[in-house]
């Protein structure tokens, strides 16, 4: 691979990231008002599950899914010219407003049904039941919204623009904030505050997207015409997506389903410590995927098989550099993450220290997450989706056994354990394929580097299994911010520092 493209591969994964890492802190600051208005109470954990529904049908069949089996095809017809791009956008933007319009008001009339699938433990508890219904109906609609703006995100990272799409979640922030500050006292439920900000952001979020889509030279304009071959081309590819881009989100769907069958307060914890691993998958893990697939797509569809390869050597080598330090951060930090964070109103010390456990629990897979992301990824770009789809069968299957183990001795915590350790089966399902079909796709020098990152890892881990003893400031907020800065900026340096006396210094400059 030239080194142009490896360069315009890691900025466009850089540009996605920092857009995702203001997201991200939003997200936090988002969460600190959550917490602050309904804690871990039987209200939060109505609101989180209520919250969950249109979000995990926005991730199975929208954001990630409809990216995969569109930005492929979309390759194909921009190669045969840009009128018959954009007349296969408008016939999937027709289809697509049709199946949501239908498919959301069926899941308002039938949410009963819908809630008693997803929140099982709910239903002999009438306020948490009552509560998490009035909270779903009110939130569902938002479905439609932000599955037509993921469509625009996935037009617009095929043609290379990026920052719209990774800034846009900032918008759902900012209008939760809003809504936790300004709508929240006007309301005898402050929940339902909240899934008004919600609705606001889903509208924000798909109103930024029509600028955007003017300056790339398509301007939506749907059409019904769903016996266009590249419409085809898009549903043969979507169907099994679903099921194998959804895998992470399907095991720690499993997790919150089984863990409404806990004590009151479980539901919560795993939402909060999902939000804390969801950074760096976010910020690197789901960015090198979105920067690799158009990429990789483009390379398969004019036969450049081994820059394709490279490529993706390159992705999960920088990758792993990057999350293997960060889940010895959040391992040995979480404890300390969690209180800086959420310790504030509703939200006891008590609740942090569950929640730390449920976050350490996800670390463990933290890698093998981004990298599901990027292999399934692989995967698509070669319009491969029958192999990711039998593999997220598997993987579930393998998760649910798992959760149902664990978490008799271990609780939630044995949840978080289960997906984690199931991504494990994922990864190595996915590896062993992508070797068979293209060959090796390691070489000696990027296991060379992969090493190097675990041998930099060892100093780090023992400083923050020392320096955390001495967290010394419980209720002071304003000196947990300055520690926890502090434990992360000195685990930061020694990283580096070892990787600099390992000899890893291009790897670092990049």
């Amino acid at each position: 691979m030239k080194s142009n493209q490896k360069v315009n591969l890691f900025k466009a994964a850089a540009k996605v990231g920092s857009w995702t890492m203001l997201s991200r802190i939003l997200g936090f600051i988002r969460d600190i008002f959550i917490a602050r208005l309904l804690g871990a109470s039987p209200l939060a954990d109505a609101f989180f599950v209520a919250l969950k529904l249109p979000n995990f049908f926005r991730r199975m069949f929208a954001e990630g899914t409809l990216t995969v089996a569109l930005v492929p095809v979309l390759a194909e017809e921009r190669k045969k010219s840009e009128d018959d791009a954009h007349a296969y956008l408008n016939a999937l933007a027709g289809l697509l407003l049709a199946a949501l319009i239908i498919f959301t008001i069926a899941g308002m009339v039938f949410m009963p049904w819908l809630l008693l699938a997803f929140a099982p433990g709910f239903h002999d508890e009438p306020d948490r039941w009552q509560q998490a219904l009035t909270l779903a109906r009110i939130m569902f609609p938002y479905l439609t919204l932000i599955s037509l703006a993921a469509m625009s995100w996935a037009v617009l990272n095929a043609y290379r623009k990026f920052s719209v799409a990774a800034a846009s979640p900032a918008l759902l922030n900012i209008a939760i904030i809003f809504a936790a500050i300004i709508l929240a006292p006007l309301h005898d439920n402050p929940a339902e505050a909240l899934a008004v900000g919600v609705m606001l952001g889903g509208a924000l979020q798909l109103g930024i997207q029509f600028p955007a889509l003017k300056r790339i030279g398509w301007i939506p304009k749907p059409t019904w015409n769903p016996r266009l071959p590249a419409i085809t081309d898009t549903l043969k590819l979507f169907g099994p997506a679903v099921l194998g881009i959804a895998a992470v989100q399907i095991n720690i769907l499993v997790g919150t389903i089984l863990a409404t069958l806990l004590p009151v307060g479980a539901v919560s914890y795993l939402y909060y410590a999902d939000r804390i691993v969801q950074l760096p998958l976010a910020l690197f893990g789901i960015a090198m995927g979105t920067a690799l697939l158009p990429t990789l797509s483009e390379h398969l569809v004019n036969g450049r098989n081994q820059e394709a390869t490279q490529d993706l050597r390159q992705g999960l080598t920088w990758l792993t550099w990057i999350i293997l330090p960060s889940m010895v951060g959040l391992f040995f930090l979480a404890e300390p993450i969690i209180r800086t964070l959420f310790e504030h109103g509703a939200f006891t010390a008590q609740d942090a220290a569950n929640t730390a456990l449920a976050l350490q629990a996800y670390t463990v897979g933290l890698l093998v997450f981004c990298w599901a992301r990027v292999l399934s990824t692989a995967c698509f770009a070669g319009k491969d989706a029958k192999a990711p789809m039998k593999y997220a069968i598997y993987t579930v299957a393998v998760n649910i056994i798992l959760a149902v183990i664990l978490m008799q001795p271990l609780g939630y915590v044995g949840l978080a354990l289960a997906s984690a350790l199931a991504s494990f089966f994922n990864v190595g399902l996915l590896w062993a394929h992508l070797h068979k079909q293209h060959g090796a796709i390691f070489n000696a020098s990027s296991w060379k580097h992969m090493a190097s990152a675990v041998l930099a890892c060892l100093p780090m881990a023992a400083l923050l299994y020392v320096l955390p003893n001495y967290w010394a400031f419980p209720s002071d907020k304003l000196m947990q911010f300055i520690w926890l800065a502090a434990l992360v900026l000195g685990s930061m340096l020694t990283f580096f520092a070892a990787a600099w006396i390992l000899g890893e210094r291009k790897l670092l400059k990049r």
